[in-house]
């Protein structure tokens, strides 16, 4: 990841006010697949590997490890945010590095 993605490397989740939204950042030397299973798997109370859907069943690993990533000339890729659901969870991520998950009604 990029230096410009997130300054905030604590990769605490947050809880927010509104109903069932969870925000968290990830670190720069966090793959951004790995991030969003664990914010998943803490929204969700589970152990990561018993969530009971693959990442992958919902969106490409690797394609979102790399979609924030440096551009092939070295310069930070700015803005942008990639949304997908997964179980009953609506995951968005952004470029600065945020996730929410929000409960789907």
């Amino acid at each position: 990841m990029n230096g410009n993605i997130n300054d905030s490397n604590d990769g605490g989740i947050i809880t927010g006010t509104a109903r069932a939204n969870q925000h968290s950042c990830y670190a720069d030397d966090e793959k951004l697949s790995t991030a969003v299973v664990m914010a998943l798997a803490e929204v969700a109370g589970d152990d990561p590997a018993e969530m009971g859907m693959p990442l992958y069943d919902a969106i490409d690993p690797d394609a979102l490890d790399t979609l924030f990533s440096d551009k092939h000339d070295g310069t930070p890729r700015m803005g942008g945010k990639v949304v997908f659901d997964i179980l009953n969870y609506q995951v968005t991520v952004h470029s600065y590095g945020q996730i929410v998950i929000s409960e789907l009604d």
